[in-house]
């Protein structure tokens, strides 16, 4: 079956059950993992639809020895999950998951970092009330780390596409846990923070804590303040006093019917109440059917757009089918593995010349590609907030916005690519020794056109400075939804 755009970071097991320090895996050892982490590469090399378009080889490999030398010099085997080599390839739709049955024990054994944080580029900040430390100081070290070498580490849970840096967006109320990983045998943390108008930083030293308080700890994190708007996959508020309304997407992964209803209600109320500024928050939005992200657009649209996407990949062979999983989980049959490769075949062309295979028109029926407006379009402006969650068709719809001047981005920059990223299909291979989960993308797509991909998100129109941030969060407002307001007001 085709898929759309799945999320490109599931964290499961990895964000909630990997960070033990003491006890060892079940199952498997170090050695099991380094080489499984030695097979993925090679997997991936063969299966990825383009493993080496933001590197090169000699660049690539020289990266791949350094990690595992660190892994073989780290006394933890947990620390040691850091070193993960999917991180090199550059794509925010790679994941590798780790085994239930393996881990789960681990949790229990963990020395938590004992704050609720978050952050905010590369800062980490503090985001509960009444902690140790103020809410909303920014935390500079911890154990004598540097804050942004803190984030640096953690680099194999929050990779994006190309040269996006905003992936530690998506970390949520996990960050904590990753710092935990950090520093595998910390008793406690030596924490250094400023917190908003001091004269200087603070030094303080923290305890570690256990699984229980440091799961209730960071569940008192006060950031996101919208939680309200993320109660269902669409959620609308209306602000008459500002003229605006809110309108929250958290995934394209609907049915056009469910999602054209939705769409409808919103502008419908939006026209009723005469309102003049439509704010869109896809910021947690993993994607979908980039097909739905249109659907959007075409709400806000002034005229016919463009909706074109192309695919492309290095090769359309299934490679290990040994270790290849269905969607049931269970190992791939012969007959499966066939009616896979020849879906492909089907759909993919080959340009010897480019030395690509390309999407052929079966790609694309049931597309729209000369898209009208709705005709209930909403006329008024139009602000879209983003960040490094927003990823695949999100980005997508970030960029119809952008690509067609419709409107103000607000945030930081989308976690997957403006011009291309991968998605549609995707491979799931159990690796031998950890049973350790891999997914795998198996083609390229590029939007609107696109020829090149120079490995950036949207980037906003509109940035929050770091004071701003700061101010706003004291207020006990959502940032960039209150600097959008801001904005609306000022009339720009």
């Amino acid at each position: 079956m085709k898929q759309f755009f799945a999320s490109g970071i599931v964290m499961s097991l990895l964000t909630t059950a990997s960070m033990a320090q003491e006890q060892p895996f079940t199952g498997f050892t170090k050695q099991d993992l380094k080489d499984d982490f030695k097979y993925a590469v090679d997997l991936l090399k063969r299966q990825h639809p383009n493993p080496y378009k933001f590197t090169d080889t000699v660049t690539f490999n020289r990266k791949m020895d350094s990690l595992m030398t660190r892994l073989d010099r780290d006394p933890s085997l947990l620390s040691a999950l850091r070193y993960s080599p999917v991180q090199l390839f550059n794509d925010v739709h790679l994941k590798l998951d780790y085994d239930e049955e393996h881990v789960i024990d681990m949790f229990y054994a963990i020395n938590h970092f004992p704050l609720a944080t978050t952050t905010f580029k590369d800062k980490i900040i503090v985001n509960a009330k009444g902690a140790a430390i103020p809410f909303g100081a920014e935390l500079l070290s911890i154990n004598k780390m540097p804050a942004a070498k803190v984030l640096s580490e953690i680099g194999y849970a929050t990779y994006s596409d190309g040269f996006i840096k905003t992936g530690a967006d998506r970390t949520g109320t996990n960050l904590s846990l990753f710092i935990s990983l950090v520093f595998p045998d910390a008793a406690s943390y030596e924490v250094v923070y400023k917190e908003a108008g001091a004269k200087g930083p603070v030094t303080v030293k923290l305890p570690a804590v256990d699984a229980k308080t440091g799961y209730h700890n960071r569940n008192l994190g006060e950031l996101p303040f919208n939680t309200f708007l993320k109660r269902g996959y669409v959620t609308k508020e209306y602000l008459d006093k500002e003229s605006a309304a809110i309108l929250t997407v958290l995934t394209f992964m609907l049915q056009e019917n469910a999602l054209y209803k939705e769409l409808g209600d919103f502008f419908s109320e939006v026209k009723k109440r005469d309102i003049k500024n439509v704010i869109i928050d896809i910021r947690s939005n993993g994607g979908g059917n980039p097909n739905m992200s249109a659907l959007l657009y075409s709400f806000v649209a002034l005229k016919p757009f463009d909706n074109v996407f192309n695919y492309r990949t290095k090769n359309i062979e299934v490679h290990d089918p040994a270790n290849l999983l269905n969607g049931y989980g269970t190992k791939m049959s012969e007959e499966e593995v066939k009616q896979n490769e020849n879906f492909l075949k089907q759909r993919f062309d080959y340009d010897s010349t480019a030395g690509f295979y390309y999407g052929n028109a079966r790609l694309t029926e049931g597309s729209i590609t000369n898209y009208p407006p709705d005709k209930n379009n909403f006329k008024g402006n139009v602000y879209v907030l983003t960040s490094g969650g927003t990823v695949s068709a999100a980005t997508y719809f970030a960029a119809l916005v952008k690509n067609n001047q419709r409107g103000l981005l607000v945030g930081t920059e989308t976690g997957s690519g403006e011009a291309s990223t991968t998605a549609a299909w995707f491979n799931t291979y159990k690796l031998p020794k950890t049973k350790c989960r891999l997914t795998v993308p198996m083609s390229e797509i590029y939007f609107m056109k696109a020829q090149q991909d120079n490995g950036r998100g949207c980037v906003p129109d509109r940035e929050l400075t770091f004071e701003a941030f700061q101010r706003y969060i004291k207020a006990n407002v959502d940032p960039e939804i209150q600097y959008t307001l801001d904005l609306i007001r000022a009339g720009r």
